[in-house]
């Protein structure tokens, strides 16, 4: 599986983008994007950035010979499995040293856990450290573009993310030494084992096969506990006749979740209240549907906003 793992040996991460003036510059505008830096594990120049997936390729190089801050993107050449979203992935790495980006040019393919760059202190960096940002999807434009305070952010084709909900943490590779209070999903076996996702969107759709030209049979609620039987072409497999968009599901655990269980009648009506109105959107509900269990009210159970069943024909 072509997750995404962080990047460096030995995680001593300095400042996130909550930090101080010049990192939450980048928060608070728009667009925004999510910086950290990381020494690698102690001050000097010790420290590689490796490649965090199958592949990926250097889309631009900038700075080098100026006195402008230097920049590196690389963009992975598939979609990758992160603990928020499966997509492409862009990361935008600043202050390498000259001598290192001159080895590098666009086009160039790295594997997984290849070594691509030491780290610097480029554009008056107070040590030596690498400058992180990962965004969503692909290169976009080129490559960044200012915000409303007129800091250069990262643009992709899905927007900025968060570091700690783009990487997993491959603990036979990295070491924490400091996250800086940023709560990273490890990956450990058991992670891969475990089939289970939570949906992210507010109703996700259900449908009959792996893409939007197939019918929609039922909404789960954001925050739905389902079990991921595959995932093809992006979309998650949760039965034989069931699939949502692998988007919108993560593996991180929600402080509240719904589990979810299966209708057992050939074809459930759903109502808008318990004992309401038939509703003809998205039902009746064949058997074997996936739903949710948001609340359960006198035999009836909600399996998303304005949507109840009878819940003796649930198990």
């Amino acid at each position: 599986m072509n997750y995404l793992i962080y990047p460096i040996k030995i995680m001593n991460i300095t400042q996130t983008y909550e930090n101080d003036f010049s990192h939450s510059r980048h928060t608070v505008g728009t667009p925004k994007d999510y910086p950290i830096d990381d020494n690698c594990g102690k001050s000097g120049a010790n420290g590689y950035f490796y490649c965090p997936c199958d592949e990926v390729e250097v889309k631009k190089i900038y700075g080098v010979g100026t006195s402008s801050t230097n920049c590196l993107w690389l963009e992975s050449t598939s979609k990758v499995i992160t603990p928020t979203f499966n997509d492409y992935v862009t990361i935008m790495i600043g202050h390498i040293e000259d001598s290192e980006l001159k080895k590098l040019k666009v086009g160039q393919r790295f594997s997984r856990k290849e070594a691509i760059a030491l780290e610097g202190r480029d554009g008056f960096a107070t040590g030596e450290h690498f400058h992180i940002v990962v965004g969503k999807g692909k290169f976009a434009g080129s490559g960044w573009v200012k915000n409303t305070n007129g800091i250069w952010v990262i643009n992709t084709t899905g927007g900025a993310v968060k570091p700690e909900d783009a990487f997993f943490i491959d603990n036979t590779f990295t070491t924490i030494k400091n996250s800086a209070g940023l709560n990273f999903l490890d990956l450990y076996m058991p992670i891969l084992e475990d089939k289970y996702y939570y949906t992210t969107a507010e109703s996700l759709n259900v449908r009959l096969g792996p893409g939007t030209n197939y019918n929609a049979i039922n909404t789960l609620p954001k925050n739905s506990r389902i079990k991921v039987l595959d995932f093809i072409n992006n979309w998650a497999k949760i039965t034989d006749k069931e699939y949502i968009a692998g988007n919108y599901v993560t593996k991180k655990v929600p402080d509240k979740y719904y589990e979810t269980k299966h209708t057992t009648a050939d074809f459930l009506n759903v109502r808008s209240k318990p004992a309401g109105t038939i509703l003809k959107v998205r039902a009746p509900l064949p058997r074997g549907t996936t739903v949710a269990i948001m609340e359960e009210s006198n035999g009836w159970i909600k399996i998303d906003k304005d949507r109840w069943i009878y819940a003796k024909y649930v198990n």
